[in-house]
């Protein structure tokens, strides 16, 4: 478990800070990072399953002047680790996902601040043109400090705190666990309502329609109804419906 929990903790720091640009837009996903957590805990496919669900709460979150409602790190990483560690259903994760990101807002806003103080610490390479040592400010530091704040949770939860969570949870009565399900299962409509309210047109109305019955009606799974709004989209640009429609 040793391994597994440094693992968590270095997949942490790496969500945690900009150590790639791509590495950011790419991975820094609770889809993506639960995917990872999940390889690293030896089941893949539950920590995407995770990962995906607690996805769909923020599809609708939109990220403003670099200020988040939410810590992707916290809420992608973490809250997965807890929730496969513990046992627990996506459901339950996904409520450990939104008291965990909320928390996590103090590490990205402890993250940005404590940046800033290293660019300020560079400035006296620059007057002096001392480039070379740049990276040390504004890639080194801000890393390792990443690794305090992202890191170091992550690797004491998983290692130290997991059991104990799962032993809370079973503490817990019939009740308050179903009512976490419950508020659980209706977070992700949550979201995906949020991103329905950004993007909706009224010209895409009829695709809304056809996705809810094949879900409903048809109990198509996820591969079979992401085909067939692939294959909605690919008609509607091929057949040039996209120019009929501009101005709408």
């Amino acid at each position: 478990m040793f391994v597994q929990a440094l693992l968590i903790g270095v997949l942490a720091t790496l969500c945690g800070s900009v150590f790639l640009e791509l590495w950011v837009w790419v991975m820094r996903n609770p889809i993506i990072e639960g995917a990872l957590v999940g390889l690293i805990l030896g089941d893949w496919m539950t920590g995407a399953t995770i990962g995906a669900t607690i996805q769909l709460i923020y599809m609708g979150q939109i990220t403003v002047g670099g200020i988040s409602s939410f810590d992707k790190c916290y809420a992608g990483v973490i809250a997965t680790a807890v929730t496969m560690l513990s046992h627990q259903t996506p459901e339950v994760g996904v409520t450990i996902a939104v008291t965990l990101g909320t928390i996590g807002l103090l590490a990205s806003n402890l993250t940005m601040t404590v940046n800033a103080v290293f660019v300020h610490m560079a400035d006296k390479y620059i007057e002096t043109g001392e480039t070379k040592r740049l990276w040390i400010y504004n890639w080194l530091l801000p890393n390792l400090f990443a690794g305090v704040v992202y890191g170091l949770p992550a690797f004491f939860v998983c290692y130290f705190g997991a059991g104990a969570f799962e032993s809370f949870m079973a503490s817990l009565p019939a009740f308050i666990s179903n009512a976490l399900t419950v508020v659980g299962s209706i977070l992700p409509a949550l979201g995906i309502g949020m991103m329905f309210k950004a993007v909706y047109k009224q010209k895409f109305l009829a695709f809304a329609i056809i996705g809810f019955v094949l879900i409903a009606y048809l109990h198509l799974d996820i591969i079979a109804c992401t085909l067939v709004g692939g294959a909605a989209a690919l008609l509607y640009w091929t057949l040039g419906l996209d120019k009929l429609t501009e101005g709408e």
